[in-house]
């Protein structure tokens, strides 16, 4: 099945963490202190916390994808909550739930510190995640991409467009065609090839940069 995309900019993604919000205030919870799950976690978990009037917040760095179509096999909790925190109703926030994995992960690692079952919030979810968050805001099957992930994402789907035998020109078109601002996919592409030399030569890339 095709991989379909949804760009996620910075109004739309304030809309879907104050429809988080909301819908966290009209459930009754207010939570202490906000947990943004490192890296996707980290902005919406900060708009939160502005919402919520929460001073406090925490991060815990879960490492598992490494690109679009690969990933770590194993999820890993690379920082961590500080042990002497006394919070009593931790917020769980992370950019999407696809796998459920870095949510588990990190409440998992939340436990350990002695916060039974902290509640989880994410503005997207795929419905095949193994974790449903306790709020979320929109089910989708698209990857969605973040403003704060876009150059990574180009470069990681140019990478993998090169793999295929695609020429600069396809490669262009693609991102071009999947929603990247041509702005920013001619810039990043520019970045990607110059870091790609070794593939350049190879001749599985067009070297010609378009004038």
């Amino acid at each position: 099945m095709a991989i379909t995309y949804e760009f996620v900019w910075w109004e739309r993604l304030y809309e879907l963490c104050f429809r988080l919000y909301e819908m966290i205030k009209d459930s009754g919870y207010q939570p202490d202190v906000i947990v943004g799950v490192a890296r996707g976690g980290w902005i919406p978990a900060r708009i939160l916390s502005d919402l919520f009037f929460t001073r406090d917040t925490a991060n815990v760095k879960v490492d598992l994808y490494r690109g679009i179509y690969a990933r770590d096999q194993e999820p890993q909790v690379s920082q961590k909550i500080p042990r002497d925190m006394k919070w009593k109703d931790p917020l769980l926030v992370d950019d999407i739930s696809d796998t459920g994995d870095s949510l588990t992960i990190a409440g998992k690692h939340l436990e350990q510190r002695g916060y039974k079952s902290p509640r989880t919030a994410t503005m997207h979810m795929k419905p095949w995640t193994k974790l449903v968050p306790d709020y979320y805001v929109v089910k989708t099957e698209s990857w969605v991409v973040y403003p704060w992930e876009l150059k990574e994402f180009t470069f990681n789907l140019s990478s993998h467009l090169s793999k295929e035998g695609k020429s600069r020109h396809e490669i262009a078109g693609h991102l071009f065609e999947v929603g990247v601002p041509i702005q920013y996919a001619k810039i990043f592409l520019n970045q990607w090839l110059e870091m790609n030399v070794e593939e350049l030569t190879k001749g599985k890339v067009e070297t010609k940069k378009s004038k």
